[in-house]
């Protein structure tokens, strides 16, 4: 039988040429980057737009909202989608849906069409973020290799946290904020181009496996909520009744989805996967260290701005000693990876962020230098731990639910982005950022707790079954 996701089928312009990895990478990864660096380029953009389409405040915080909550909320539900029909038509479709918004957003004519758009698009990212890292996966079956294509993504995951600022800042300044919308359109076309050329043709055969409708619907209804619940608690306040509200609904999904999940004899999260040594303390890894990195990069960009009194762009400069290893660290975490193996690597980039956290717990509010020498350890640590821990996350699922695991760890990661915001946002206070600091050595303390429970997990294992899934 044909695995839907396998990429070991052959293109019908070159039926005798199998689908080459590296040309896969390549357009998994375009498509991926053009994703990722729409959620940084559009915050610049904000005051452009507001002027131009006379939107509240609040319209422009559901533009950047509205996407970040579609996208943390259906993630599951795409992965599942991606696994039921493949992972090349998802990649397509998604593609597709996010170029259509694109253009739609380009030309809203008011804030309220504008954040419709944005929910499109989250649409679209749905299906991409989980179809790509499925694409990887199964492109490159040796797990050097595919350590190293990992780096790559992980490389063009981080790169917006440099760049996408100054790219939207050109734009937005050179030629008007819907620019940061219409650019997409060529890459689209671009990549559409390229998918049909080096990637596989013809329909995938569907799984026989039922699908857990109800899971999927519960799911949706609990990552939704927590999202909503802590975007707008930032916002409005917590005792708030839409926060409080979402709070509530949030408790009683999760309850019924984990009821759920134990009753249904095909459940959303299989129980091969649920069982799977060590994946659940990889995946947790993820939301631990996004949780501590993005809650502080808000917690200290508010004191530094309000509190230091640093205009935005020496605000983002500060930034720059944290985001550029976070860009450029997962090459070198690819290679060191493949040499010393996920765990080593792993353990030294929780030692790396939990130095950097103490060092902003001593030194953070004292004086600009030692926030820096803070955010250096920290994104040293977070680039490093990223391929490693994207690799252990699809190395110690089985090989059948990738699609699933890639669905559950981008979960986890955009549920720490939003809970790390929150949670060490409200710490802020204006004397330093002594409480929030202390939050993300706490965060990183449990990381490397999850790390040396996976490694007992795994440790249980036949070695044989150990080496081959976490090389």
């Amino acid at each position: 039988m044909t695995n839907p996701t396998s990429l070991d089928s052959r293109t019908p312009n070159a039926r005798d040429a199998p689908v080459r990895p590296r040309r896969v990478l390549t357009v998994a990864c375009l498509g991926y980057g053009m994703l990722v660096i729409d959620i940084s380029i559009v915050n610049v953009a904000i005051p452009a737009m507001r002027d131009s389409l006379h939107a509240s405040l609040a319209t422009m915080q559901l533009v950047v909202d509205a996407y970040v909550i579609v996208l943390a909320s259906l993630v599951l539900a795409g992965a599942a989608a991606v696994g039921r029909f493949g992972s090349v038509p998802a990649f397509r479709l998604g593609i597709g849906i996010f170029g259509l918004a694109s253009v739609l957003c380009g030309a809203a004519p008011n804030g309220s069409v504008l954040v419709a758009m944005r929910v499109l698009q989250g649409l679209g990212a749905v299906l991409l973020v989980p179809a790509t890292l499925v694409l990887i996966t199964d492109a490159y079956k040796d797990p050097a290799k595919r350590a190293k294509a990992i780096a790559v993504w992980a490389t063009v995951a981080g790169s917006p946290v440099a760049f996408g600022p100054i790219l939207g800042g050109a734009l937005v300044s050179e030629i008007g904020w819907r620019s940061i919308f219409l650019i997409n359109i060529p890459v689209v076309l671009a990549i559409l181009w390229l998918s049909a050329r080096h990637m596989p043709h013809g329909e995938p055969e569907a799984k026989k496996e039922r699908q857990d409708i109800a899971g999927q619907l519960l799911g949706i209804v609990f990552l939704g909520s927590v999202a909503l619940a802590l975007t707008e608690g930032r916002e409005l306040g917590w005792t708030r009744p839409l926060p409080v509200a979402a709070a509530v609904t949030a408790l009683v999904a999760l309850a019924a989805f984990v009821v759920r999940q134990r009753t249904c004899s095909f459940p959303m999260i299989p129980k091969d996967l649920r069982r799977a040594p060590g994946f659940g303390s990889f995946v947790m890894v993820g939301l631990l260290l996004f949780l501590g990195y993005y809650g502080l990069v808000f917690s200290i960009s508010v004191f530094l701005q309000q509190v230091r009194g640093y205009g935005p762009v020496t605000t983002g400069l500060c930034f720059l000693p944290s985001a550029l290893p976070i860009t450029f660290m997962p090459l070198v975490a690819g290679r060191v990876n493949a040499k010393h193996g996920p765990m080593r690597v792993l353990v030294t980039a929780v030692a790396l962020t939990l130095a950097g956290g103490l060092l902003l717990v001593f030194l953070g509010s004292e004086a600009p230098i030692g926030t820096c020498a803070g955010l250096v350890f920290i994104g040293l640590g977070f680039g490093l731990a990223t391929v490693p821990q994207i690799s252990l996350v699809m190395a110690t699922a089985p090989p059948h639910r990738s699609a699933i695991a890639s669905g559950l760890l981008s979960a986890a990661r955009q549920s720490g982005t939003t809970i790390g915001i929150a949670l060490l946002g409200g710490l802020q206070t204006g004397d330093g950022i002594v409480a929030p600091a202390l939050a993300a050595v706490a965060a990183y303390l449990l990381m490397g707790a999850a790390v040396g429970l996976a490694a007992r997990k795994l440790s249980t294992q036949t070695p044989d079954r150990t080496s081959s899934e976490t090389a």
